[in-house]
C-alpha cells in the first residue's frame, strides 16, 4: 500500500470521480488507479464496490445535511426553506455525482446512512413546526419537498430550463407558492 492513502483519502478520490465522471465510474479500480495504487492494495481499505459506493453516499448525505444545517441556521417559516431549497440545489449543482450516491445508494443502508437520513428529517419537522401541521401532513409536506426539490435539481443537472429568467428565482418562487398550501 502506498504511503498516505487512507480511508479519507478513498472517499475523496470516489466523489471526485462521481463529480467528474458519474456514479456510475466510481468503481475501486478507477478509485485506485485515481490514488495511484494498485486495486488490490484499495481492499485495505473497502470490502468492494457496495462498501465503495456506501462510503460515498454516507460523504455525501453528511456534506448535504451539513449544508442543510446551515442554510437554516437563523431561519424560520418560509425563509427557511427557500434557503434549504436553495442549499439543497446547490449542492447538486457542485457535487451531481455526489448527490447520485445518496439517492442510488443500494439496500440495506448502512446504519451511518440512516442516521443522517433521520437528522435530515428531524431538521425538517422541526422547521414545519410553526406550521402546526398533523404528523401526516408533515409526512407528506417534507415529501412533496424532497420531490420539488429533487425534480428541479435533476431538470437543472439535464439542461431543461433553457429560458433566460433566473433559475434560482424560479426555485424560489416554486418553493414559496408550495409553502403557502400550510398556512402558518
Amino acid at each position: 500500500m502506498r504511503a498516505g492513502i487512507k480511508p479519507e483519502s478513498v472517499v475523496a478520490a470516489a466523489a471526485d470521480i462521481a463529480d467528474r465522471n458519474g456514479w456510475s465510474d466510481v468503481t475501486p479500480s478507477n478509485v485506485a488507479g485515481l490514488l495511484g495504487i494498485k486495486t488490490p492494495s484499495l481492499y485495505n481499505h473497502i470490502s468492494g464496490l457496495d462498501d465503495l459506493r456506501n462510503k460515498l453516499a454516507v460523504h455525501a448525505a453528511d456534506m448535504l445535511l451539513d449544508r442543510l444545517i446551515h442554510a437554516a441556521v437563523g431561519q424560520t417559516g418560509r425563509a427557511a426553506f427557500i434557503a434549504i431549497g436553495k442549499a439543497y440545489v446547490q449542492f447538486v449543482r457542485e457535487h451531481p455525482g455526489m448527490y447520485e450516491a445518496t439517492y442510488r445508494i443500494g439496500m440495506p443502508r448502512p446504519p451511518e446512512f440512516e442516521k443522517i437520513a433521520q437528522d435530515m428529517l428531524h431538521l425538517l419537522y422541526r422547521l414545519l413546526e410553526p406550521f402546526r401541521l398533523s404528523d401526516e401532513d408533515s409526512v407528506h409536506a417534507v415529501r412533496g419537498l424532497r420531490s420539488l426539490l429533487h425534480g428541479f435539481a435533476s431538470l437543472e443537472a439535464a439542461g431543461g430550463f433553457q429560458m433566460n429568467v433566473d433559475k434560482d428565482a424560479s426555485l424560489t418562487i416554486i418553493i414559496s407558492h408550495y409553502m403557502d398550501g400550510f398556512q402558518s
